[in-house]
């Protein structure tokens, strides 16, 4: 086994962490078959050589990572698209945010970043708007040329490097970023996308919302997701790429979201021994019904994902 390496911090460079926690790949493997998962051995691979992987907070900027940073590879991600209904979803509330935003601003194109089975982009043409993308599954690529969407399999990067002088005028990424070796560097390819002008959408899980509270769920580990967000990350970012943060906000945390997490945390830490005996019921019901009676639903952003619109300077 190799030795643990401690990264920089992905945004602020800093060496100055404190350990959150750690799983080793045991524990994760176990983790993902609570959930109805099962990972054979070529999605594993990644774990091969490594001893755990530890959660990190950066004690300069509080930003949250992982090390070693350990992505998954395609057996990985097929094994989540074959065993999870609606891996990739075909609605979600940063889809429809966006596109009522790109009604407004009379955008005429828009090109996605990490498009996956291309349910946005769909969506996107249905309204009319000229759809481009980009997306490392082959298969999901292929599908989403079948209907007539322009869309590579590249990286923002690669396509950046390839396309000097391609820019547009809406460029988005939903939950993509949080999966990204280098998620500063992929925002800052992103940024580069952007026309002058034009507008940057960005959607991550929200570690400042309900996700906090079920910190052990595995989809929030290595090798799905290598980081954690929150507003004062992404500020962080469309301040280090000269863009003008226009809004970052969060889903509405509902009642059935809250029981779930507070359930599946307790559920988890069961799985690991962390807490002896099956777990009891009446702390996430009594929790849930009190938000309720409060009538949170309606005004608490605390739920699954962050949104940020960003715009880009014209010249």
């Amino acid at each position: 086994m190799s030795a643990q390496v401690v990264p920089h911090c992905f945004l602020c460079q800093s060496t100055r962490e404190r350990v959150l926690d750690q799983l080793t790949a045991r524990e994760m493997e176990s983790l993902w078959f609570h959930m109805g998962v099962r990972l054979d051995p070529d999605a594993m691979a990644p774990f091969a050589h490594v001893n755990r992987i530890q959660l990190h907070e950066c004690k300069d900027c509080g930003f949250q990572y992982f090390s070693p940073v350990l992505p998954g590879n395609s057996a990985f991600y097929a094994n989540l698209q074959s065993q999870i209904a609606d891996y990739y979803p075909a609605l979600c509330p940063a889809f429809a945010r966006t596109l009522t935003f790109a009604d407004q601003a009379k955008v005429k194109e828009v090109f996605d970043l990490g498009c996956g089975s291309g349910s946005f982009l769909d969506l996107a043409k249905a309204q009319g708007l000229k759809t481009f993308g980009l997306d490392l599954n082959t298969q999901a690529v292929a599908g989403c040329q079948e209907r007539g969407h322009e869309v590579v399999n590249a990286t923002a990067e690669a396509y950046a490097v390839d396309n000097p002088d391609k820019q547009f005028p809406l460029v988005t990424a939903f939950e993509v970023m949080e999966h990204v070796p280098d998620p500063a560097a992929f925002f800052r390819d992103a940024a580069k996308l952007v026309a002058p002008g034009g507008w940057l959408a960005i959607a991550v899980p929200n570690n400042e919302g309900v996700h906090r509270l079920c910190s052990l769920e595995p989809h929030q580990w290595p090798p799905h997701h290598l980081t954690r967000w929150r507003s004062r990350d992404l500020q962080k970012l469309g301040a280090d790429n000269q863009l003008i943060v226009e809004h970052i906000d969060g889903d509405i945390l509902r009642g059935v979201q809250l029981r779930f997490y507070l359930k599946l945390q307790r559920d988890l830490e069961v799985v690991l021994g962390r807490r002896s005996g099956p777990p009891g019921k009446l702390w996430p019901e009594l929790v849930t019904f009190l938000y309720r009676l409060g009538l949170c639903r309606h005004y608490v952003r605390r739920g699954i994902s962050l949104h940020a619109l960003y715009r880009k300077p014209a010249q």
